[in-house]
């Protein structure tokens, strides 16, 4: 007669009477198929560092060469009245920073810097996001081709463009005079570098023009993230596209509005190609910009004068830092503002 084992348990047994090898089975089963807990990291080991290293010491070996050692060698050279070559001998300490701060031409650049920056992000903004409007609508076709010819000047060099615009503004034999000499506007001799607001204007106009894509790009990635339900639900109110703009779409892209307005304001007081190719600072001073005076002060005229411009080159980086840094304060508000819509 057999007798039935004294082991067995039923198939609805509760797994907490399960012999221990087999509730270890199990919970080492449930871990591994759990999934992983809400700001879990994976963390590299053993070989995988080797990897995250080798790619990363290029990067750093980059990094040192060509930002953080210009960046210490500039601080270094800005205490010493050095033409660029030979010995630091001569060391005046704060007498560079002296000399820049009571430097008229100095502040004049300041000055053209501001009116430039804000010139463009004034201009290109506003019609970089309304063409970003319109090239995300459903019903807009050859998008495609669109996108291209509004990104295609950025991909034309800043000598480049600027040699260009040179001649079709030149006042002999330039495309613009001779349009409006062919119109009777002008006489045919208009000379638009020949006065300071003019020259301005013309180069804002072309950098507007030359950027003009890359920020349309910007608030193309910016508008994706308004959420369409909100449009539904306003279009069911009976809300005009002025009310959805003003009312939705404009308060909750702000926060990417404030990184892209500090964007704009940032590249644009680091124009230098522009003014290199298209005034050279012309008329006269009328259009140094920071950039333009520290490249004349540094190889300009002889002796150069290095550790003058490194002082020069310090304080504009100081003053577009607290430009930059100040993006916090308002960012957070705007975050503020866009949890107000619960996205």
């Amino acid at each position: 007669m057999a007798l039935a084992p004294t082991s067995s348990r039923p198939p609805d047994a509760d797994p907490a009477s399960a012999p221990a090898p087999a509730r270890l089975r199990s919970r080492a089963r449930r871990q591994k198929t759990a999934p992983p807990e809400e700001g879990h990291r994976e963390r590299a080991n053993g070989r995988d560092r080797w990897w995250v290293a080798a790619f990363l010491v290029p990067f750093l070996a980059l990094y040192l060469g060509f930002t953080l050692w210009p960046l210490i060698a500039t601080v270094y050279y800005s205490f010493f009245d050095w033409s660029g070559s030979g010995p630091l001998n001569n060391f005046v300490g704060g007498g560079n920073y002296s000399r820049v701060l009571g430097d008229p031409l100095f502040w004049q650049a300041v000055v053209n810097t501001l009116l430039f920056a804000i010139g463009t992000t004034a201009i290109k903004l506003p019609l970089s996001l309304l063409a970003a409007l319109v090239m995300t609508r459903k019903w807009l076709r050859a998008k495609k081709a669109l996108r291209t010819v509004f990104f295609a000047p950025l991909i034309i060099p800043v000598a480049m463009a600027g040699l260009v615009f040179t001649y079709l503004l030149n006042p002999s034999n330039g495309a613009l005079n001779t349009a409006l000499h062919s119109l009777g506007i002008t006489d045919g001799t208009t000379d638009v570098f020949a006065n300071r607001w003019t020259a301005m204007l013309a180069l804002i106009l072309v950098s507007v023009w030359q950027v003009f894509g890359q920020y349309m790009i910007y608030w193309m990635a910016a508008l994706q993230n308004v959420p369409d339900e909100l449009y539904e639900a306003a279009a069911l109110d009976g809300a005009s596209e002025w009310q959805k703009l003003t009312r939705i779409t404009l308060p909750l892209i702000r926060p990417v509005a404030v990184v892209i307005v500090m964007l704009a304001l940032v590249n644009a007081m680091h124009v230098f190609g522009l003014v290199v190719t298209l005034t050279g600072g012309g008329p006269g001073t009328n259009t140094y910009v920071v950039s333009y005076f520290i490249y004349k002060q540094a190889f300009g005229s002889m002796p150069f004068a290095y550790g003058y411009a490194s002082a020069a080159a310090l304080l504009f980086s100081v003053m577009a830092f607290l430009l930059v840094t100040s993006q916090g304060l308002f960012v957070r508000r705007a975050q503020k503002k866009r949890k107000e819509y619960g996205v």
